[in-house]
C-alpha cells in the first residue's frame, strides 16, 4: 500500500449468539472475501470460531509474511513455500484482565539457498507491514525468520 492515500476497511460484525459474531470485511463498499466467525473461548464462549487474540494474531501474521513476500519478489528471489506460526499470549495486567502481552511470529519462507538478497530482505521486510508497524508502540512483536532450503 506504499505510496497511496487514505484507505478505509471496513468490518461488520453481527451478533448470532452468546459471543458468536458474523464479520464482513468491505472497502468502499466492495466486499471482501467471505463472512467469517469468531467467538470467545471457555469458559464464556463456545470457541466456534477464533477468539480476537488468535485474529489479531492472523493479522499481524499475514501481514509481515505478504511484507517479506513483497520484498523478495521485488529482489528476485523465488519462494517454494511460506508457512507462518504466530502466538498471541495472553496474561492477566496489574488489574487481572487479560492483555495481550506480547506477539511472537515465526516466518518460514522457502528458497532454493540463502544469499544476499535473502539477508537483505529480512533486514528491510518489517518496516513495510502496516499492521505490526502499527501496533509495536503498543505490543512487543517479535520477529523471527526461519528461512527453510529446498532440496
Amino acid at each position: 500500500m506504499r505510496g497511496q492515500k487514505e484507505r478505509r476497511f471496513a468490518v461488520n460484525l453481527k451478533h448470532e449468539s452468546g459471543f458468536r459474531f458474523i464479520s464482513q470485511a468491505s472497502e468502499d463498499g466492495r466486499l471482501h472475501g467471505n463472512p467469517y466467525v469468531s467467538d470467545e473461548p471457555d469458559p464464556v464462549g463456545e470457541a466456534s470460531g477464533p477468539a480476537t487474540p488468535a485474529l489479531l494474531g492472523s493479522a499481524i501474521g499475514h501481514c509481515l509474511s505478504a511484507s517479506l513476500l513483497e520484498a523478495l519478489r521485488h529482489a528476485h528471489v523465488e519462494v517454494l513455500g511460506f508457512e507462518t506460526e504466530v502466538v498471541a499470549i495472553v496474561k492477566p495486567n496489574e488489574d487481572g484482565l487479560p492483555r495481550i502481552d506480547g506477539v511472537d511470529v515465526q516466518l518460514r519462507p522457502t528458497v532454493k539457498n540463502r544469499s544476499a538478497e535473502t539477508k537483505r530482505c529480512s533486514g528491510i521486510f518489517e518496516k513495510y507491514c502496516t499492521v505490526s508497524s502499527s501496533l509495536k508502540k503498543g505490543i512487543e512483536i517479535r520477529v523471527n525468520v526461519d528461512w527453510q532450503l529446498a532440496e
